[in-house]
């Protein structure tokens, strides 16, 4: 399985690995998000603005559990749902599964692609050649050394 995606460039001018993603909300219709792919975060979370554009029932975490990063702790909420792929011939990838959602808008104004899904594909993010490439078998890679000098 391959899907290929080119690096975005955000509304703050920055280009940064980003991936389409589609989600389900509460009446049926398909809610569309860009993730930003990061390989340091643990988990996948929505964003705020996300989450209420599903209109979708959440639960609170377990005491105790919590969500921190760089700007320190952050609300969140669990969000049953799916996330959609689509392979590079179309082909549509479901992932089903209880996902973190940010409370506060001001938390981040991006959704967030996390190691609970990425670890399930070989990641390649290749800024110099503008390229995203997330692998599962049947493809493959290998690193050869270039001709160019």
């Amino acid at each position: 399985m391959r899907i290929q995606r080119e690096w975005f460039r955000c509304d703050d001018g920055i280009t940064r690995p980003m991936l389409s993603v589609t989600l389900q909300a509460a009446d049926g219709s398909p809610v569309r998000d860009l993730f930003l792919i990061d390989s340091g975060a643990d988990r996948t979370v929505l964003s705020a603005q996300l989450l209420a554009g599903l209109r979708t029932t959440h639960a609170r975490p377990e005491p105790g559990q919590q969500l921190a990063g760089i700007g320190g702790q952050q609300a969140y909420v669990l969000v049953q749902t799916s996330l959609q792929f689509n392979r590079d011939d179309g082909v549509p990838i479901l992932l089903r599964g209880e996902f973190a959602a940010f409370t506060d808008p001001a938390a981040t104004d991006l959704s967030i692609l996390g190691r609970d899904v990425l670890n399930l594909f070989d990641v390649i993010l290749s800024r110099p050649r503008s390229q995203i490439l997330l692998l599962a078998a049947p493809h493959t890679y290998r690193v050869e050394a270039s001709e160019e000098r």
